[in-house]
């Protein structure tokens, strides 16, 4: 079912979701909460298989649409979280099959034309920072630094100096960091830590205590690598 390839899979999903849209008439959020429910249970792969099909159910219209396949793509990430944690040998399957569907969800919310560019590009650099976090996870960090370098250049594209207001600007820049110091670049590392807490400075979508949180980390991070350079 992952995998979505073979004419099998495609049969049963289709069937699956014709079944819930005619039969219980539900919506998507209901679709998405039983599978935040089921996340965690020893049903992951039930739980990612349903934050698909609430995703395709949210459609691309709307800005709640938008935001709710967002959230799509966090249950998926927090899925991968769950099955990684109880089983490591699944690396290539989250690597093959499970991360392309979070890519699908990204290439929904990018063809939408009915929101504003400005809350349109924001969905899509969250459904792209879980991505990242999701590539992180499976350790393939030729791919999270291209994702995460995507999004921070879509930030930096559509809102310009303002792209500090947002928290997840400071995300990217934080993982970005992350991702040069498993990567040997530890001055790159360096730089965009600097980088993310000053936008966590700046973000206007948090509270204080979060800012608190998130610029404590990335000192913690910024200090972990400046160690390791002596």
């Amino acid at each position: 079912m992952l995998a979505g390839e073979t004419e099998e899979a495609i049969r049963i999903k289709e069937q699956l979701k014709t079944l819930i849209k005619e039969k219980f008439q539900t919506t998507p959020n209901e679709i998405k909460a039983f599978a935040d429910n089921i996340r965690g249970e020893g049903r992951d792969m039930e739980a990612i298989l349903f934050y698909q099909i609430a995703a395709e159910f949210y459609g691309n219209q709307s800005k709640a649409g938008l935001v709710g396949i967002r959230n799509c793509a966090e249950g998926i990430k927090e899925s991968i979280e769950a099955m990684l944690s109880c089983d490591e040998e699944l690396k290539a399957i989250v690597r093959t099959h499970v991360i392309p569907l979070m890519r699908d969800m990204r290439e929904m919310i990018r063809r939408s034309d009915d929101v504003s560019e400005e809350d349109r590009c924001l969905e899509e650099v969250w459904c792209l920072h879980h991505i990242e976090w999701s590539e992180d996870l499976v350790g393939d960090w030729v791919n999270r630094e291209s994702t995460v370098e995507e999004a921070i250049a879509i930030m930096e594209r559509v809102f310009k100096d303002g792209a500090g207001k947002y928290e997840v600007y400071g995300h990217c820049l934080n993982n970005l960091g992350h991702t040069y110091g498993n990567t040997s670049r530890p001055n790159d590392a360096c730089q965009y830590f600097r980088k993310a807490i000053a936008a966590f400075g700046k973000a206007e979508d948090i509270n204080d205590d979060q800012r608190a949180e998130l610029i404590a980390n990335s000192k913690r991070n910024l200090k972990i690598v400046k160690s390791e350079m002596k």
